[in-house]
């Protein structure tokens, strides 16, 4: 196996190395996931018990790496998967561990999901929403906030466990394919994960849902598309049912809000706290009439899935027929699988544990020790625990305000994607990176277009909006080409408002993958220069199937 060497560094963004061996391992930038710097609570708390529970994990189950480390650098996070060393007899039996460890648990994981770890960490956000922060000092939050690392680290552990078994079987499903049928098999085989319900869309259809009510309303719709918020609050206008879209809308928050708009960034707002971008997607589909309805395509997965799975298997040599069967069961679960774990793990729980977090952040300002309760976060786990320990009355406004002014720095960096050591040129690809993140497709050097992983199949042309955050939704319009770093849950009811995805980062398993199948539209992944290249108001041409988008020119002024 060849040796590689370690990337060159620049002054504009140095590293900085916990233990100087890490330079060893190669790092790629997790933009799917933090693609904005992170505060130093985030940094310092949710990044490390992570790294642990998911190493946990991954040792757990016997793959090929044995953890899965974070490091962040200069507020941005980057991954390193920590590859399985030894003779090739040892991870030749490593692997096999790994192929009986996935056929063993992947049958029943969604099932396992529903019944087990589900309710577990649900249990456990209860515990921290039931904690008693109003009787409590500043003090006894920060003891009982020192308890939320183990918490994380164990709900992590939670997520790669129900995760790794059906997406190794994806994995497994691919490569039988592509080794009997061909290549073309692969892009085929995703359509037969395609169609069945999970929590992001459930989530989208109780916005539909909301819209038909709120247009069933005389006089309704016009006050609901004129709402502001402001403070947290919604200015709602007069009209006779005003106080029945209240009760309604927070019951969909109580349900669907524990979210965030900026993924696993405890410093961010959940819609709870400021319901704009929840707003901003009901009013998007107050504008279509029933005919318009985003789910038609959903609603004929199913049948195309099953469909194809036949001809599939059709096209098999008959002695591997129940292998296909088997390993096909096992894969399917993987969809509804990520996207409901991402619903309760990296949604609702960050947001519980963010909650927890904020009420220690809000005594420190009636103590005088912080000027603003969301202050909190520019803390450090280490001061946390510290105050727990200490109790005393120390100011803590001069390092935020320092903490600020230097996030707001690193947000004009340009972090590299890769850092650290490449792996050998000659060493296997791994496909949780390659498949999952999309990692390692160069991007392209024509002007006019750009490229990535064809994801969803398809031919769209329109008009391209640059949506960076989802403070950018609202310029949407249906039949948009929505061009943005990665997507997350919480962006899933614009895919039932735009006509293609085009995505900076993320593979064939990302999330923007995943949901634009559900929703029949086209999409490209992973093409990293998409947000740059194309400029909003461009027509572009997204072709789903090749993975090509084709800059068509400026939109023509009417």
């Amino acid at each position: 196996m060849t040796t590689s060497e370690a990337l060159p560094t620049t002054p504009a963004f140095p590293i900085h190395w916990d233990d100087p061996a890490d330079e060893q391992a190669f790092w790629f930038q997790d933009v799917m996931h933090g693609p904005l710097p992170f505060t130093p609570m985030t940094a310092t708390l949710f990044q490390p018990a992570f790294s642990d529970g998911a190493s946990r994990a991954i040792a757990r189950l016997s793959m090929p790496i044995t953890g899965l480390r974070a490091s962040v650098q200069n507020g941005y996070v980057y991954l390193a998967p920590i590859p399985a060393m030894g003779t090739p007899e040892e991870l030749a039996a490593r692997f096999a561990e790994m192929q009986r460890l996935t056929m063993e648990l992947a049958p029943t994981v969604l099932q396992d999901w529903r019944e087990t770890f589900e309710p577990k960490v649900l249990a456990q956000a209860r515990r921290i929403l039931g904690f008693d922060y109003e009787g409590a000092s500043s003090a006894g939050i920060a003891r009982f906030a020192r308890t939320l690392y183990d918490e994380l680290a164990e709900v992590w552990d939670i997520h790669m466990r129900v995760n790794i078994p059906p997406m190794n079987a994806v994995f497994g499903l691919e490569e039988m394919l592509q080794g009997t049928l061909g290549d073309d098999a692969v892009t085929q085989s995703r359509l037969l994960l395609q169609g069945f319900d999970n929590k992001s869309i459930e989530t989208a259809r109780a916005t539909w849902e909301l819209s038909r009510w709120v247009r069933g309303v005389a006089g309704l719709a016009d006050v609901v598309l004129a709402i502001r918020v402001r403070g947290g609050e919604i200015e709602l206008g007069d009209h006779p049912q005003a106080a029945e879209f209240r009760k309604r809308f927070g019951a969909f928050l109580e349900t669907y809000g524990w979210r965030s708009d900026v993924f696993v960034e405890l410093g961010h707002k959940s819609w709870h706290e400021d319901p704009s971008t929840p707003l901003v997607q009901l009013k998007a589909y107050i504008g279509r009439d029933d005919a318009q309805e985003p789910f038609a395509a959903h609603a004929r997965q199913a049948a195309e899935r099953d469909q194809l799975a036949a001809e599939m298997a059709a096209r098999l040599p008959e002695e591997m027929r129940p292998m296909f069967q088997g390993i096909l069961h096992m894969a399917q679960q993987y969809i509804p699988i990520a996207e409901d774990h991402n619903f309760t793990i990296d949604q609702k729980f960050t947001s519980v544990v963010r909650h927890a977090i904020l009420q220690l952040g809000r005594k420190l300002v009636a103590e005088g020790r912080l000027a603003d309760a969301e202050d909190v976060f520019y803390l450090t786990y280490a001061e946390i625990c510290a105050i727990g320990d200490a109790g005393d009355g120390q100011d803590l406004k001069t390092p935020v305000r320092q903490r600020r002014e230097e996030i707001v720095r690193q947000g004009k960096m340009n972090p590299p994607l890769m850092i650290g050591t490449p792996p050998p040129a000659d060493m296997p690809p791994d496909p949780l990176v390659t498949k999952f993140f999309g990692i390692g497709l160069a991007p392209s050097g024509d002007p006019s277009m750009v490229t990535g992983h064809p994801c969803s199949a398809g031919v769209v042309t329109g008009e391209a909006k640059i949506v960076l955050t989802l403070d950018d939704a609202d310029k949407l319009n249906p039949g948009d080409i929505l061009v943005c770093p990665a997507t997350m849950p919480a962006w899933t009811p614009l895919f039932g408002v735009v006509g293609a995805v085009v995505t900076d980062f993320g593979g064939p398993l990302s999330h923007c993958a995943i949901v634009a199948r559900e929703y029949g539209i086209p999409c490209v992944a992973g093409t990293v220069n998409g947000t740059t290249v194309i400029k909003d108001g461009m027509q572009v041409r997204v072709d789903g199937s090749t993975g090509i988008v084709t800059i068509l020119g400026k939109k023509a002024r009417g």
